[in-house]
């Protein structure tokens, strides 16, 4: 199991299991179910993953921690404009659920955005230290969205008399706010939160 079958074997029971993690509690995901669905021997898990709990640390790191880091879901290589910025991360937001979507059980009967937050709240008991993570991952979008509001009042874009890290407030929990809201329906309703930021923006722009 060493070298590049391993890598591949590690990645497959991790995607497994993410997919098992998103619908279902920590406690109904018995490692024994995802060997059977990998036909994987007791032994080759082991290997791999000792205990669930190291296990489900991983499938965290990799598709909450590391794809919620702003360097990795929000990528710019020149100066943007508030607005080319909204765009950038609405395109961004709706990547992500058309990633997440794909990991839904059918027989789960629930949305993208409810299981991703499902998660969330399981990683709050099971993984060491996750709000101090996930705090880190916030403020740097925070400091992100801080850096684009003020080259746009440095451009001319919007209005010099706002408080940045308060704009930069907004728009980061509007879009927790929405999130958590449409949770309770069918999924977070993208079309719809990019009309609360252009709202938003058309209050500040000049």
């Amino acid at each position: 199991m060493k070298g590049t079958k391993g890598s591949e074997t590690k990645a497959l029971i991790r995607e497994t299991a993410f997919k098992q993690f998103l619908t279902k509690d920590y406690s109904m995901v018995p490692l024994k179910d995802i060997e059977k669905s990998l036909n994987l021997s007791r032994g080759c898990m082991s290997y791999h993953y000792p205990t669930k709990q190291e296990l489900f640390i991983d499938v965290i790191d990799q598709y909450i921690l590391r794809k919620q880091d702003v360097d990795n879901k929000l990528q710019i290589s020149k100066p943007m404009s508030l607005y080319e910025f909204i765009e950038h991360y609405i395109i961004n937001v709706e990547r992500t659920m058309n990633y997440l979507t794909q990991f839904i059980l059918p027989e789960a009967k629930t949305n993208g955005t409810r299981a991703y937050m499902n998660l969330i709240l399981q990683a709050e008991k099971f993984y060491p230290n996750f709000t101090k993570e996930t705090t880190i991952i916030t403020q740097k979008e925070l400091l992100l969205w801080e850096r684009i509001l003020k080259h746009a009042q440095n451009e001319g874009e919007i209005n010099k008399q706002y408080d940045c890290r308060y704009l930069a407030k907004q728009f980061k929990y509007l879009f927790f706010g929405q999130s958590y809201n449409d949770a309770l329906e069918n999924g977070l309703n993208i079309p719809e939160l990019k009309k609360q930021f252009i709202f938003i923006y058309n209050l500040i722009k000049i």
